[in-house]
């Protein structure tokens, strides 16, 4: 087996990167398995089939996050930010602001030595 024929074969399968790029397995582990056991062995059944697996979890999480959210009363949501925005009202009337009194500014003379 070539390395132009495995290359061939992970464009053909290319579920195969998404296992290297998390870190499960390296390209020499694969390139061996493909080397010993060729492309219809049942060694690719674990790498194959588990891709499908973690494409359809995260079809099924993306349902039930929209489900999620359409079981969101926005009237409640409405009201909860309304009374937030009140909260932070009530703090900027306690919390004093300090403002910089601007006019009062005078730079220092730029060739003006201090004494000790």
């Amino acid at each position: 087996m070539s390395k132009i024929e495995f290359k061939e074969f992970v464009k053909k399968n290319t579920d195969l990167i998404s296992f290297v790029e998390r870190g499960e397995t390296t390209w020499q582990k694969l390139y061996e398995l493909y080397d010993l056991y060729g492309e219809s062995s049942t060694v690719w059944d674990k790498y194959l089939k588990n891709t499908s697996t973690i494409n359809n979890n995260i079809g099924s999480n993306f349902k039930d996050l929209v489900n999620l959210i359409k079981g969101v009363d926005l009237n409640t949501v409405q009201k909860g930010l309304s009374s937030l925005d009140k909260a932070i009202d009530a703090f900027k009337d306690i919390i004093p602001t300090k403002t910089p009194n601007i006019d009062s500014y005078e730079p220092r003379p730029t060739y003006k030595y201090f004494e000790d």
